[in-house]
């Protein structure tokens, strides 16, 4: 249940930051498209964050009831759920600059909303063959971020719990 709820929040950050992503589209700012970047990528951290700290609480009144320690492998699976999209589009990006006969990185960029100006940072052509190796390798730098947004919190709240 756990990786469904942080697949939905995933989903729903991605929403959000596309809509931002595409009110500040029309400015071609350095600054602007920092400042975005910064929105979209705390969006998702705090969204996906919320989640994890409410299924924490969750999990250590479940502990105290039934007498039990946390199992923390279903906020480990989430955490790796939340992953999997970004990874199987970075491959799909990269297959796709590699001379295959379809063109991904528009979507792929759309697909990792809350790094859609980083991507453009990055290089802001439309075709994935203008991508060289290194923005290639530098991209798949954000995809893990999800996970950590899912894991560290709720990592912190149990150990802040069984520190009492």
């Amino acid at each position: 249940m756990k990786i469904l709820k942080a697949l939905l929040r995933l989903a729903a950050c991605e929403i959000l930051c596309l809509f931002i992503d595409i009110t500040f589209a029309a400015s071609g700012s350095a600054l602007i498209k920092l400042i975005c970047l910064v929105c979209t990528v705390l969006i998702m951290i705090f969204v996906l964050a919320d989640f994890s700290v409410k299924e924490a609480k969750t999990d250590i009144k479940a502990s105290r009831m039934n007498g039990s320690t946390i199992n923390k492998a279903a906020i480990f699976a989430a955490g790796g759920a939340v992953t999997v999209p970004s990874l199987i589009s970075w491959i799909l990006l990269c297959i796709s600059a590699k001379g295959s006969s379809f063109e991904y990185y528009p979507p792929h960029k759309l697909l990792n909303a809350p790094f859609l100006q980083f991507y453009n940072i990055i290089n802001s052509s439309i075709h994935a063959q203008d991508l060289t190796n290194t923005e290639l390798a530098v991209m798949l730098v954000p995809i893990v971020f999800p996970s950590l947004a899912v894991i560290i919190p709720y990592l912190f709240i149990c150990g802040k719990e069984t520190d009492k």
